[in-house]
């Protein structure tokens, strides 16, 4: 029986702008290599990412380009009918929001894939304080780059230190 594989990676971002900077590459890279994206975004991003590639012209090598990615707002019910793998879950939004989608996603849906990539994009002016606590709960730090050690981004990080925020 195959293992399963669950990676988890946070990504800060200054603005929208800059977030989508970070994930276009990505989001090309899996779109070509058919893998299956999930974008649950709190701030309803999927209007401005499009209106984004259609000004600079982005040619993806998939059929349906952008399109493909199925998106979603807080509202959402995950239905997985077809279970592609491997899967790549983008989730944007607030702290608390990004938390408790990450519950509902272990406990209801990454059960169903072997492979499976969560991505947690963070503000960086909403989470400044919370910035250990965010890292010791990711594999993985996200950036334009790709995925990445944590240490390799952030030097002075030392693994399972916690603030005096605790979770």
């Amino acid at each position: 029986m195959q293992e399963k594989k669950i990676i988890k990676a946070c990504n800060f971002y200054v603005s929208e702008w800059h977030l989508f900077a970070a994930l276009l590459p990505y989001l090309k890279e899996e779109l070509k290599n058919k893998n299956k994206i999930i974008f649950i975004s709190q701030d309803k991003l999927e209007k401005g990412l499009k209106e984004l590639v259609s000004k600079i012209n982005i040619k993806f090598e998939n059929e349906n380009g952008i399109n493909d990615i199925m998106w979603l707002n807080e509202n959402f019910m995950l239905e997985i009918k077809e279970e592609r793998e491997p899967v790549s879950i983008i989730i944007q939004g607030t702290y608390e929001f990004i938390e408790e989608i990450n519950k509902y996603l272990m406990e209801n849906l990454t059960p169903r894939y072997k492979e499976c990539t969560i991505i947690n994009c963070y503000e960086v002016y909403d989470t400044n304080h919370m910035l250990y606590n965010i890292l010791n709960n990711h594999d993985y730090v996200f950036n334009t780059g790709g995925l990445h050690p944590k240490e390799e981004i952030f030097p002075d990080y030392k693994p399972k230190e916690l603030t005096s925020q605790s979770l």
